[in-house]
């Protein structure tokens, strides 16, 4: 069974705690007519290594397109 409260950096192998990594949410504000207007698009969290610095997603950023091309047709 995994160790739900640790992460694996994919790029350095660091392993630690999910508190010592830090956690990026990127959104966007659409101004219309002085009215904040809500974002369509889904962003997944970005993961950034403590260690080596660089980013990566816990899930694949990809897979509701995936999913959707798959069975477009269909």
């Amino acid at each position: 069974m995994k160790n739900e409260n640790k992460l694996k950096c994919p790029m350095c192998g660091y392993e630690g705690k999910r508190k010592e990594f830090m956690y990026i949410y990127e959104a966007t504000i659409y101004l219309i007519d002085s009215n904040v207007e809500k974002e369509e698009r889904e962003r997944p969290v970005l993961v950034v290594c403590p260690v080596c610095k660089q980013g990566f997603f816990l899930d694949d950023p990809y897979f509701k397109f995936k999913t959707r091309e798959l069975y477009k047709d269909i």
